[in-house]
């Protein structure tokens, strides 16, 4: 990668972009009063669980694409071609490593439908990095990869442990993101971290599969009230242009119907699975949401019934 967006990001064990100024005016107290009002025992939402079932069921859904990712990216990280690599005495040996380590990364690429994959030393200097299975020439690599906010982190983690990013634009695959990092051993001192990222279609296609035609709907959204995904529509993710700001890309919780959905982001918290309703116009809604890594929150509606 060469350019970041600059999006903030969490640490997970095994990411958060800023929040709009319009979310952080908020108060808290009057957000929650607003869209988080507990629904009773007996309410249909609840009593039938149909949404609050929905939701964690997404929710798994990636939740299960994370770990599929960790475990390809921890395997691929344990190729004796790494240790080869740093412990190699001359410049024929780490060149023969080298070659083992992009067929390592092309293998993992393949298999795991991987749009961008590179291996970064500590001073930010990319190894290797393969994109749409071609392997980036020397002359290509980048030099600035310590200025990735996922960079620190990445190196932070322990061996055979996974940092998950928030999304980001890429500016290999030129689309949104999700990334996934673990750091690169050999014996015991770090000696890279390998990193690769998946297009958000990948998410998008999981969690909206079976939705057509549903009286609910199912949006995901990531850090700062953006909507990533909306079962109700397609949401483009290439890149446009040199922006990298998620608001010239995704619709903001704000703008979406029913009004008060951004109560219930603002108030997931440490309650990262639920249930509540919301009021618009009159109308009422009941809302499930489910908090999972990568700084998402899903959020299944249906007007109540």
């Amino acid at each position: 990668m060469k350019r970041f967006d600059g999006l903030n990001m969490k640490r997970f064990a095994y990411g958060d972009a800023p929040s709009r100024p319009r979310l952080r005016a908020l108060v808290p107290g009057i957000a929650v009063a607003f869209a988080i009002l507990s629904l009773p025992a007996g309410s249909p939402a609840l009593a039938n669980g149909e949404l609050l079932s929905l939701v964690t069921k997404k929710a798994a859904t990636i939740e299960t694409l994370h770990r599929k990712a960790k475990r390809a990216l921890v395997n691929a990280a344990q190729d004796r071609a790494f240790e080869g690599y740093f412990h190699a005495h001359d410049d024929a040996a780490r060149h023969e490593a080298k070659q083992r380590i992009e067929q390592v990364t092309l293998a993992t690429q393949r298999r795991f439908k991987v749009e961008e994959m590179c291996l970064i030393d500590p001073t930010g200097t990319e190894i290797t990095r393969i994109v749409g299975n071609e392997i980036a020439p020397d002359s290509d690599l980048s030099t600035e990869e310590a200025k990735a906010d996922f960079f620190k982190p990445g190196f932070a983690e322990r061996p055979r442990r996974v940092y998950v990013t928030n999304p980001y634009v890429s500016p290999d695959a030129n689309k949104w993101v999700l990334a996934y990092v673990t750091p690169v051993m050999a014996g015991d001192q770090k000696k890279a971290i390998l990193h690769y990222e998946h297009g958000l279609e990948v998410y998008q296609d999981a969690v909206n599969k079976g939705m057509e035609g549903a009286d609910h709907f199912l949006l995901v959204v990531s850090r700062g009230g953006f909507v990533i995904s909306d079962s109700r529509r397609f949401v483009a993710i290439e890149k446009s242009g040199e922006s990298e700001d998620p608001a010239d890309y995704f619709q903001h919780l704000d703008d979406v119907s029913p009004r008060g959905l951004v109560g219930v982001y603002e108030g997931v918290g440490s309650n990262k699975t639920g249930a509540t309703r919301i009021s618009d116009g009159g109308a009422a809604y009941d809302v499930a949401f489910a908090a999972v890594e990568g700084g998402l929150v899903l959020l299944a509606v249906e007007r109540s019934r």
